[in-house]
């Protein structure tokens, strides 16, 4: 392949500017230089956010760092750019080739990014904006995978305008789990014992979106399974630790090799229902004692640091990072781009 110019998307603060990452390596955008990391790869300056904006940032920002890292390594250059509302200007002043998207919240799940980039006509690797926007909605996506047939748990939609009757509350069966409609990195959930704590749980999530589900809790086992387009690369399991935070993880899980399978196809179905067809994609199972398997969660758009999920799975199937970039960007390259109708051609019809 020859040598590119990919712009890296991600997420950042008010006071963030935008980089631009050579051949040579990272250079601050008017904040100075950024260092580098044990390894040697660049690292850009500290964000300076708050709260949760900061949670998902720094997810963007790990991201960001380590795909700016292989894209270097592979013979290509970068420049890394701000999603916030000035991004069509930057899209419209920088040469690119095309994108990456590192984002993994809100910024990205509403697909506007993936839309913008379209109309663009810049070629991106991921699924488009409808696909991720319908995935990233909990309430909408639930629907979806349940009329293709693929199982999922009892939920029930709740909101500032939108109340539950009594009869769906206690049809749902307690313990419960409380997540925001359009939410990441666990931000808004609250795991609830009895009807007496919604109230307190729904306000917390009610911060983070204005639409709320309620989904009965389960016990069992948390696979992950990471998928390229809708080739399986592997699974994860979570290994339980204190509280919800996982005490480590187990590639691949510790299941038969016939119940991988069936987890697999599970994973299969749950993107081709959502149309998750271009990109990585993860898929969370709960695996129970009683050998069902439920979709908790589909994410159109995984953390795509080295030490995420999806590296530890690409590299226990033996595929590096840098390979498993190398392979994000033949799948942009091979996409045949939307010609463009000429002016002259225009005026002769």
């Amino acid at each position: 392949m020859r040598p590119l110019t990919f712009g890296v998307l991600l997420s950042v603060g008010p006071t963030e500017s935008s980089c631009t990452v050579g051949r040579g390596g990272w250079d601050g955008g008017g904040r100075g230089s950024s260092g580098q990391s044990a390894d040697g790869e660049p690292t850009p300056a500290p964000l300076e956010l708050w709260g949760d904006r900061q949670i998902e940032a720094h997810a963007d920002l790990r991201s960001a760092t380590d795909l700016v890292g292989a894209l270097r390594r592979l013979g290509h250059g970068a420049r890394v750019l701000a999603a916030d509302d000035d991004l069509d200007l930057s899209l419209r002043s920088c040469e690119i080739d095309a994108c990456l998207l590192a984002l993994h919240g809100r910024r990205g799940g509403s697909g506007d990014v993936q839309a913008l980039l379209g109309i663009r006509q810049i070629p991106y690797c991921g699924p488009g904006a409808s696909s991720v926007a319908l995935a990233f909605d909990k309430i909408r996506s639930r629907q979806m995978l349940a009329y293709h047939n693929v199982p999922v748990l009892p939920a029930v939609a709740l909101g500032r305008n939108l109340a539950a009757s009594d009869r769906a509350l206690a049809l749902l069966g307690w313990p419960c789990v409380v997540k925001p409609r359009r939410g990441a990195h666990g931000l808004g959930v609250t795991h609830l014992q009895s009807v007496d704590t919604v109230k307190d749980a729904i306000e917390r999530a009610l911060a983070v979106d204005e639409d709320i589900i309620l989904e009965r809790a389960a016990t069992g086992t948390e696979i992950q399974v990471v998928l390229l387009g809708d080739r399986v690369l592997g699974a994860m399991e979570l290994v339980p630790g204190e509280g919800a935070t996982p005490a480590g993880m187990v590639c691949p899980p510790r299941l038969s090799r016939g119940r991988l399978d069936g987890i697999h196809n599970i994973a299969r179905r749950a993107v081709t229902a959502l149309g998750l067809h271009d990109g990585l994609s993860r898929v969370d199972l709960l695996v129970s004692d009683r050998h069902n398997e439920v979709v908790l969660e589909v994410e159109p758009l995984p953390t795509l640091a080295r030490d995420g999920v999806v590296a530890r799975v690409a590299l226990a199937a033996g595929m590096t990072y840098d390979a498993l970039v190398a392979e994000m960007l033949d799948r942009i390259v091979l996409r045949v781009p939307e010609s463009r109708t000429r002016p002259t051609s225009l005026m002769l019809q």
